[in-house]
């Protein structure tokens, strides 16, 4: 008997032995050796990433991804039809499913609707990916006769519907704020992440003089952490904002991050806003001198007002491009990154920026110094 216990001691060594081989070398094939997938992790609980599009062109526009839990969220598919690819070709890295559970187009300028539709050469945002809600502008200043079926805003609407007819929800900003017809004003990302769709005056009342003050505008809260988005909200509808939330829920949040308004344009970003607010971070989606829309150096994206206005407040100013070759054609005008592709992501609470170029704040880059006026703010910072 004692005999035997001992053959079957040894016979039970030898097999753990082999097991033990054997988890190692499975270990090691199937785990230890596997290839790093490419693929980013989903971000889970109250972690956040926001991601500011350079988009392939030398022209000024808004497209902002956003991940959060299992959301992914487009803000606004600029700056023209052309940006379409390279929109598509970033996202894509994130996106594994083909889905955008959420996408938002803010108004019918160019600069932030023109990627949405395909054309008979290239495919668009809305062909690409499977959208499962659109929210956009209930109004816009344009008249029927300028809503023509080859305009860009007529394109936009088309590719909307279609997008709809495919099985997507859609709402206006005006029917999110007012929880109508199945919309939510607060949409919950993660436990700890909502998007909240705010009110704009310019919802419900028409300016035919300007497109931008119909803008959506959108804060994303995460706890004590606050993140806003205006699209090209001029100072009018800046000021109506501050003072329809002072009214009415006891003012805006201190905001950890802001998406400059308008590019960082002289309009926007007005003083009343960033006393209200009074950003941390300032992300500026633009072409840093790029005379697209003037020729006033002071006035070029982002301004020397801008600059000033912001700087009591924050001296984390980053831009995505700069023009690398100044022409007083803008067809002869070339660009570069600036800081590039702007992540700024939240994980375990603890923020931090990543840039596909290079990772200077705005004053300290050599386009600053060439062409702005460094405010005292800034020269004690």
């Amino acid at each position: 008997m004692k005999v035997l216990k001992g053959i079957f001691g040894v016979l039970l060594s030898i097999i753990l032995v082999c097991i033990g081989f054997a988890g190692g070398f499975l270990y090691r094939v199937f785990v230890e050796d596997a290839p790093v997938s490419d693929t980013p992790p989903v971000l889970v609980n109250g972690d956040i990433s926001i991601h500011f599009l350079e988009l392939g062109n030398k022209y000024t526009g808004d497209s902002i991804f956003i991940q959060c839990g299992e959301n992914d969220i487009l803000i606004d598919a600029g700056s023209r039809n052309t940006s379409a690819p390279t929109i598509i070709s970033y996202v894509d890295q994130y996106v594994t499913d083909n889905t955008l559970e959420y996408v938002i187009a803010t108004h019918g300028h160019e600069d932030h609707i023109g990627a949405f539709y395909s054309t008979s050469t290239r495919e668009g945002i809305f062909e690409h990916y499977v959208v499962e809600n659109i929210i956009d502008f209930p109004l816009t200043s344009k008249t029927d006769d300028e809503i023509t079926e080859g305009s860009v805003i007529g394109q936009y609407y088309s590719a909307r519907e279609e997008e709809i007819a495919n099985g997507a929800n859609h709402w206006t900003a005006l029917e999110c704020y007012n929880n109508e017809n199945g919309a939510s004003r607060v949409i919950q990302l993660s436990e700890d992440v909502e998007l909240e769709i705010l009110y704009n005056y310019y919802y419900e009342v028409r300016d035919a003089s300007d497109e931008n003050n119909h803008s959506v505008c959108v804060m994303i809260n995460q706890g004590d952490n606050h993140y806003l988005f205006t699209g090209d909200l001029e100072a009018e509808g800046e000021e109506r904002l501050v003072d329809f939330y002072e009214e009415n829920y006891g003012g805006l949040p201190h905001c950890t991050l802001y998406k400059a308004g308008h590019h960082g344009s002289y309009t926007a970003s007005s003083d009343k806003l960033m006393q209200a607010i009074t950003p941390e971070y300032v992300v500026v989606c633009c072409c840093a001198g790029t005379a697209q829309y003037t020729d006033t150096s002071a006035n070029q994206f982002p301004s020397q007002d801008f600059i000033d206005r912001v700087a009591p407040y924050t001296d984390n100013v980053y831009i995505t491009t700069v023009v690398d070759n100044y022409s007083e054609s803008m067809s002869d005008t070339t660009v570069k990154s600036m800081n590039g592709n702007i992540i700024f992501s939240v994980t375990d609470g603890d923020i931090s920026l990543e840039f596909s170029g290079h990772d200077l704040k705005l004053k300290d880059t050599d386009w600053f110094k060439e062409n702005r006026d460094c405010p005292l703010a800034w020269e004690t910072a």
